[in-house]
């Protein structure tokens, strides 16, 4: 493959259908609102959207409920690496804070090259919460007051701070609102 080649195979965009032999209708596609793919993931997901993430962390808690530590699913694919539903809704979660955690050259994820709010010592630790993240570098492209959704990012730090899957599947939903004194 060619540098610079969207590496995923996509229908010719825009594309036209007709439904029911009686209209016609079409479709366009840019995956993180850019052309020729670049900023998509590999598999073209594009951005990550926090209020997504969310509930997708939601429906596999739900689902660990009902089936428990027996149901069991490769995670990341391809790794041949097998997770109960908790442990994967976990290691989204974790996927998630790293986007605003320093790695170990000390630089966020989230600022991407803004090299301002990378290393200026008034900024550094003021961390923006952007309307959408990039797939490959978790770079926050969007707009950067985007407090709601995603500020939902310390619900998530602390929920899996104290939620115990052995206890979740005694007590249930319960579980996650019991304080640590009363685990």
């Amino acid at each position: 493959m060619a540098s610079g080649q969207c590496p995923v195979t996509m229908p010719s965009i825009p594309m036209s259908l007709t439904c029911m032999a009686t209209s016609t209708g079409s479709i366009t596609c840019r995956p993180s609102r850019t052309p020729a793919c670049s900023g998509a993931t590999p598999t073209g997901g594009g951005p990550i959207w926090m209020p997504v993430n969310m509930m997708l962390i939601r429906a596999l808690l739900q689902f660990y409920l009902y089936y428990g530590n027996n149901f069991k699913v490769e995670c990341p694919t391809g790794s041949g690496n097998l997770m109960n539903l908790f442990e994967v809704s976990r290691e989204i979660s974790t996927r998630l804070q790293r986007i605003f955690l320093r790695d170990e050259k000390g630089r966020r994820p989230v600022y991407g090259g803004m090299e301002k709010f990378q290393t200026d010592p008034h900024w550094k630790d003021h961390l923006l919460f952007h309307e959408y993240f990039h797939g490959d570098n978790g770079a926050g492209p969007g707009a950067s007051h985007q407090t709601g959704w995603t500020g939902l990012i310390g619900k998530l730090i602390q929920i899996y701070g104290y939620l115990d899957p052995k206890k979740m599947l005694e007590v249930g939903r319960a579980a996650a609102f019991l304080r640590q004194d009363q685990a």
